[in-house]
């Protein structure tokens, strides 16, 4: 989904040419592994995880984060994530930097009174460990808005934490999107995976204003097999 967009994807690792050229085979992995086996990269982004003291098989791992960069080499954004077992996906960087969303993604359509939310995540994929997005897209008819207060939850044990965001408006009214994010807990099997959920708002108009309201939906996605280096087997 990345690629679609322009954007050429390339992973930095301390790890050498030959170890990772292993692992891109043995895994099929279709984009660039480029090796900085003295972390002198890794030094210059800031990112060195100097928590590993010198002697250890670790020493010279990088916290886990992705840039995108210009071709100027200008780091326009940057994701964290809070440890080496998460990641955030390609398909949620693709919907928040330009509003991608793959044709075969899971969407729902909730409507009530002059409401109507399309909820869903850009990617029917995703590995636990991994930050996903997801997208609210709302349409009101004429005359009808909605509060501040409208939020979309996600439910159940997979979920380590998540947010929402409602885009700054002075009036959340006519057609608007939402975005979130999940961080999924690792490990997690791998295999069909259904998040359950709540819509909650308040429709109101002119004249009148109906009770709060709460929707509740679900939505698939499928987790892939996690793939481990020989080197975290260790």
């Amino acid at each position: 989904m990345l690629e679609k967009n322009g954007v050429r994807v390339a992973a930095i690792s301390y790890d050498s040419r030959e170890i990772l050229a292993a692992f891109a085979d043995h895994h099929s992995i279709g984009f660039p592994l480029l090796s900085d086996a003295g972390s002198e990269t890794i030094r210059a982004f800031g990112i060195f995880n100097f928590n590993m003291a010198p002697g250890l098989r670790a020493y010279g791992v990088p916290h886990p984060v992705d840039f995108l960069v210009t071709p100027d080499g200008t780091v326009v954004r940057k994701y964290f994530v809070p440890n080496y077992q998460h990641r955030v996906s390609g398909a949620a960087v693709a919907l928040r930097e330009f509003g991608t969303v793959d044709g075969g993604a899971p969407v729902v359509t909730l409507e009530s009174g002059a409401v109507s939310v399309q909820i869903g995540f850009p990617s029917a994929e995703a590995f636990a460990g991994q930050e996903v997005s997801f997208f609210a897209r709302f349409a009101l008819q004429p005359g009808w808005h909605v509060y501040e207060t409208t939020s979309v939850t996600f439910e159940g044990s997979a979920i380590a934490r998540q947010t929402f965001k409602l885009p700054a408006l002075p009036l959340y009214s006519g057609s608007f999107q939402a975005t979130g994010t999940l961080l999924l807990k690792f490990p997690l099997p791998d295999g069909p995976l259904v998040l359950p959920g709540r819509l909650e708002f308040q429709q109101c108009s002119d004249t009148v204003c109906e009770p709060p309201e709460t929707v509740h939906f679900e939505l698939p996605l499928r987790l892939e097999k996690f793939v481990v280096s020989d080197r975290d087997k260790k």
